[in-house]
This record gives C-alpha cells, structure tokens and sequence, in this order.
C-alpha cells in the first residue's frame, strides 16, 4: 500500500483514534498500527481529550458522533491548545448542518463513512510531511510561503508544494528570488532585466516569457501584475 520510504515516514508519527463503534475502532487500530511509530484509542470523546493532553500527538483520527463529549466538542477543547495539530473528521452524516459545525475548528479533511483505511494513510502522509517541510523551514532565516502554499528556501535553493519539489531552472529561481527579496517594492520590467541579465541585451519578451514560465510552476497568483507599474511577489507569510 505504501512505498518503503513513505512506511518509514509515518513510523515517525503517533495517531490517536477516537470512534465509539468498537468493531470500527478495532479495524482502524489493527491496521493503523502496522504504520504508525504508535496509535492510541479511545472510544468517547472525554477518554480522547484525555489522553491527548497525556500523550505527545501528531494526528487526531476522530468520529463525529460520540458518547459524553462528541467529536466538535471535543476538537474544540483540542483546539484550546493545538491550534495546528491535523485533525481527520469520520462522520455518517453530510447535511450542511453538521458541516457548519466543522468549519470553524480548521480540521484537515472530513471523510464520509464508510471509511477507506488507504485514503487515511494518504491524507496522514500528506498533512505529516508538509508540517515537517514547515518546521524545517523555520529554522532557515530566508524562507517564504507563497499565498498558495509553495515554501521557497531561497539559501538552500528549494521550491516546494506539500510533500512534492518544484524543479526551477537557474533563471526561473534567480527571478523568484529577486521577487522575494524585493517583497516590499513593486519591480518594474527594467528593474528586472537588470537584475537578471546585468545590462545586457535581450529580446523585448524575455522577462514576460520568463514570469509565464515561473508562474506555470508555482501558479498564477503567486506573483501580482501592478498594472502599468510592474510585478510583485504574493507573500502569505515569512519564516524568521
């Protein structure tokens, strides 16, 4: 089901579990705990607040309805305290009512029962790597996030998007990064081809060509065109 690098991966990673239905909560356990380094159970919605204010968690797998404490009221209380832990809603239920419920507490995925344990496995690796990319990135003085998710790393030269690389060319990732390092300032074409080029001739399309080109890797709204002025990098936040 995994690859061996990916198997590896989630070892790292400790999973709490939280569904009332026995026979579910076994079956999740059963074969969840073939991937993860641990996985922790609990069958009502205290027992799993509980037990993550004990346990050191990277993932919260929950039921939407349960005994005592339900999963909204239980997430909430989560919340309180990890403002960023990856939480996977598992409900029956998928009337607007219930969803409304969910929005606020910024969960990661809200699945539909019955579950599939592969898509589980999926939304884990996805969500568990691109916390890491970030925490790594946080310990580098000149790293971004771009406003759709893409973290650039300007000293080691990486440009990724969830778990997955960007490959630049040398131009494409001198121009990302005179845009970053200019965030404040809208650059004008000009400014651009004398960054890039140092004074010498090129054809009149060239900084266009070039920006299509980088915005074909990292998408369209990651650089802003100033009509009449020139371009500007779109900053979602900054890594000090």
């Amino acid at each position: 089901m995994l690859s061996e690098e990916n198997y590896r991966t989630l070892k790292n990673y400790t999973v709490l579990i939280a569904e009332d239905d026995q026979v579910a909560l076994n079956s999740l356990y059963n074969t969840l705990k073939r991937y993860f380094n641990k996985v922790i159970t609990a069958s009502d919605g205290y027992e799993a607040y509980r037990k993550s204010l004990e346990n050191s968690i990277d993932l919260i797998v929950t039921d939407m309805r349960m005994p005592y404490l339900d999963g909204t009221e239980f997430i909430k209380k989560v919340r309180e305290i990890h403002s960023d832990l990856p939480i996977i809603f598992m409900s029956a239920y998928q009337d607007s009512e219930t969803l409304l419920k969910v929005i606020p507490l910024h969960i990661t995925e809200y699945l539909i029962k019955p579950i599939e344990v592969s898509k589980i496995l999926e939304l884990s690796l996805k969500v568990l790597l691109h916390n890491k990319q970030i925490a790594t990135s946080q310990n580098s003085k000149n790293v971004v996030q771009l406003i759709n998710g893409v973290i650039v790393d300007i000293d080691n030269k990486i440009v990724r998007k969830e778990d997955a690389s960007i490959l630049l060319t040398k131009k494409e990732f001198e121009l990302l990064s005179f845009l970053i390092r200019s965030r404040h300032s809208v650059l004008s074409k000009m400014e651009i081809e004398y960054a890039l080029w140092n004074g010498e001739f090129v054809a009149e399309s060239s900084v266009k060509t070039l920006l299509k080109k980088l915005r074909d890797k990292i998408g369209d709204d990651s650089v802003i065109t100033v009509k009449n002025l020139g371009y500007k990098i779109n900053i979602h936040h900054q890594f000090l």
